[in-house]
């Protein structure tokens, strides 16, 4: 009983100052670079090397590699998780989920590494958002399939045996009982995915990123600016005089993935609340 509590103790002051590391960098950031924040900031271009101007190119590049990036991967993990989950006792099942297993431990660079390769060279994509996008998506997809998998193999058996005895296909049952019942953890999944994804540096920045655009990309061949390399470019290659936008551009960032994290608590909460 002694030893148990000793642990108790030891586990919540470990998970206190781990938080507590959390929140002095995000107020850190924050405070470093929200009083940069403007109007000009967001929407204006950035000029004169980086001294001046806004982030607005870096934004949207962002926001359309990001809808990219869901396009392809939403729909490949929901199949995939569903393919696993009804479909998955045989030997093709257990390769992917071992494939899937592996791919959600190799680090970003490998993958960028691998997209530069295969996307930008093999298939000559070159350095485009496309072939950014295209990498993203191998990086969120072992998340999304392996949530949707586990969200509907908490379903309750009885519901699918209820849909089948009803008259159902097994086709009507997972796309008319099972997928709308597993939504919230689905969609939970997708944006701890695409948080992850928006903020990754080394796959963009080795497939897809420019350093500097003077217009928005014209296609899915053209390069892009995104706002993790925004700050890798600014930091790594410019002096003091630019490292304000570099701060205004994490403390952005830093923000945009937080509200991303938290809507995704928000609804595990929901959806746990919902089962108790």
């Amino acid at each position: 009983m002694r030893k148990d509590l000793i642990a108790s103790y030891v586990f919540r002051a470990v998970s206190y100052v781990a938080f507590a590391v959390v929140v002095i960098m995000f107020v850190l950031v924050l405070a470093g670079g929200v009083k940069y924040f403007s109007p000009s900031f967001f929407l204006d271009y950035p000029k004169n090397g980086m001294t001046e101007g806004g982030i607005f190119p870096a934004i949207l590049g962002s926001f359309y590699l990001m809808v990219l990036t869901f396009l392809i991967s939403i729909p490949l993990g929901i199949f995939t998780g569903v393919f696993l989950s009804e479909y998955g006792n045989n030997v093709i099942a257990k390769w992917i989920d071992i494939s899937l297993t592996a791919l959600s431990g190799i680090p970003s660079v490998v993958y960028g590494l691998f997209g530069l390769a295969f996307f930008c060279v093999a298939l000559q994509f070159g350095t485009s958002m496309l072939a950014a996008a295209l990498t993203l998506s191998l990086m969120t997809l072992p998340v999304i399939a392996s949530s949707t998998r586990e969200t509907l193999k908490a379903i309750p058996v009885e519901i699918r045996e209820a849909a089948l005895a009803l008259g159902a296909t097994k086709e009507e049952v997972i796309f008319k009982v099972l997928l709308p019942a597993a939504r919230k953890g689905i969609i939970t999944a997708v944006l701890v995915g695409g948080g992850r994804a928006l903020g990754e540096t080394a796959p963009v920045l080795l497939t897809g990123a420019v350093f500097y655009s003077t217009q928005l990309p014209k296609s899915l061949l053209s390069p892009v600016m995104t706002l993790p390399t925004h700050i890798y470019y600014i930091t790594a290659a410019y002096g003091e005089s630019a490292q304000w936008m570099a701060k205004g551009t994490a403390a952005f960032l830093m923000i945009v993935v937080a509200l991303i994290y938290g809507t995704a608590f928000f609804l595990r909460r929901r959806k746990n609340g919902a089962h108790h």
